[in-house]
């Protein structure tokens, strides 16, 4: 048990605080979505070693917790009174410190999906169903603005301005650009992101995830509609869209900050040069492992613990 306990501490303080700085030097925008996994990767494993790591001190002897409630019974009394006190005693701060995070993470969780849900009702009072697409609502405002926010309907939305003032080309550039976004789930992986950095704010690597992982997002929405409208209409597009508001959960083709825009512009018309295939492949089997290695740890730990004493 020891071995395991002290394998999820070091799993925790390697992921928490050491992958972080390796994953700003080493995950580029030349490959944003291996880079998008293998900052996943080290977040869940994190998330996945703090909580083993939580489980054990709060039920490993004689913690109160120990073998859950129906061994309490016929465990304690196999411990010392003065451990079994001192034991519940240390355990109280750790549970008042997981139930803190836990409130505060929940109701943020539910601001963020209320927010975005009134701005969507909201939507649909002033603005109309586009009838040259079918998911897209048209918003009669002069200034250019693109961005999708997650529906079952017409989750793109579009400004008059934007449809006036890009090309057909460049017009067909955003909307992929947008429906890149919505395919590839990154309003949940925003989500998840916000979560986890309500739950472990003290982790430098999931303080970096959430400042780094939406630049990444953008770039691996660039390349989808790269792919299909050429680098130089994409970027000339990106130009004149203007930067959507910072509303809850919104994903604008410009991005809601000019540094953003610059690194995405940057990348677009100097067209780095792509790494190796054979690199790909590591860096996901590596994100796999940071997930996966803390979670056998922690189920191999905790079973050992709910067995009788």
């Amino acid at each position: 048990m020891s071995v395991l306990l002290v394998a999820l501490l070091a799993t925790a303080l390697l992921l928490g605080w050491g992958a972080g700085p390796v994953l700003d030097r080493y995950s580029s925008g030349t490959q944003p979505g291996t880079a998008i996994g293998a900052w996943l990767g080290a977040v869940a494993g994190t998330f996945a070693a703090v909580t083993g790591a939580v489980m054990i001190a709060l039920l490993w002897p004689p913690t109160p917790g120990h073998g859950f409630v129906e061994w309490l019974h016929g465990c304690l009394p196999h411990h010392r009174t003065a451990a079994t006190v001192l034991a519940g005693a240390l355990s109280m701060p750790l549970l008042y410190l997981c139930g803190h995070r836990l409130m505060r993470t929940v109701p943020r969780l539910r601001g963020t999906l209320r927010r975005r849900r009134d701005h969507r009702e909201m939507l649909h009072m002033v603005a109309h169903e586009d009838e040259r697409h079918s998911d897209v609502l048209l918003l009669d405002h002069p200034i250019p603005v693109a961005y999708c926010l997650p529906s079952r309907r017409r989750p793109i939305v579009l400004s008059t301005g934007a449809q006036r003032r890009l090309s057909t080309r460049q017009l067909a550039a955003v909307l992929e650009h947008e429906r890149a976004h919505l395919r590839q789930r990154h309003h949940l992986v925003l989500l998840l992101l916000d979560a986890g950095h309500a739950l472990l704010p003290w982790s430098p690597t999931v303080r970096r995830a959430r400042s780094r992982v939406p630049l990444l997002l953008e770039m691996a929405a660039d390349d989808a509609a790269a792919r299909t409208a050429g680098h130089r209409t994409l970027a000339d597009a990106l130009r004149r869209v203007g930067s959507a508001p910072e509303f809850a959960g919104v994903l604008a083709a410009s991005g809601s900050n000019g540094g953003t825009l610059t690194k995405r512009l940057a990348r677009l018309e100097g067209r780095p040069h792509r790494p190796g295939r054979a690199g790909r492949p590591l860096a996901w089997a590596l994100s796999i492992c940071a997930t996966i290695a803390p979670l056998f740890t922690a189920a191999a730990a905790v079973g050992q613990l709910i067995l009788p004493c």
